[in-house]
């Protein structure tokens, strides 16, 4: 995968991540290495990020992807979403 193809799902994953933070009240702006919970997403919130990312990006995240740190920040998010879109993960 190019560098742009990786910006391009980072900016993506990004773009979901905030779209769920500002559904919170007091939503505040953040890293993509920032730790999601920290930044107020609850475990509902991550299930339904893991949703937006699996339609966004046409894909079906395999149950292996499925553990905390996949979806520890979003940089976690665009390196798991590389893997399974590549097919090595």
């Amino acid at each position: 995968m190019s560098q742009i193809e990786s910006t391009e799902v980072a900016d993506r994953a990004m773009a979901l991540a905030q779209e769920i933070a500002a559904q919170h009240a007091g939503a505040r702006a953040f890293r993509p290495s920032d730790a999601l919970v920290d930044v107020g997403l609850t475990s509902l919130d991550l299930v339904n990020l893991m949703l937006a990312i699996e339609a966004e990006f046409d894909i079906l995240i395999p149950p292996a992807c499925l553990s905390p740190q996949n979806f520890h920040s979003v940089e976690a998010i665009s390196r798991m979403v590389e893997a399974v879109r590549a097919g090595t993960h």
